[in-house]
């Protein structure tokens, strides 16, 4: 069953230097297996929160790449930019646009 790793990222640090270091960690994501996309977006309500949004194959491919040690290393980095709440979530219900 597909998982929707969403995380409200408050910017405790400088904006740039975390879009930065962001960089590393999406770049290891998008490697592993099971990740199916992610997008980083910025709350245009409120400059200092952003939202990590990824969707996985499932749960167990999720929690493999965020137990490897490169991984960690990677979100390290981010240590002192932000404050997360992480939230692994279940799809209810999707949809897309209509095709003319």
């Amino acid at each position: 069953m597909a998982v929707v790793f969403v995380n409200k990222l408050t910017l405790i640090g400088d904006a740039d230097e975390f879009e930065n270091r962001y960089e590393a960690v999406g770049a290891f994501m998008e490697t592993q297996p099971g990740l199916v996309r992610y997008s980083l977006v910025r709350s245009s309500k409120d400059d200092s929160v952003y939202f990590n949004i990824a969707e996985w194959e499932d749960e167990a491919t999720f929690r493999k790449a965020l137990a490897q040690p490169e991984f960690r290393r990677r979100l390290d980095a981010l240590t002192g930019l932000i404050k997360g709440e992480p939230h692994l979530s279940v799809p209810v219900r999707q949809g897309q646009a209509a095709r003319a």
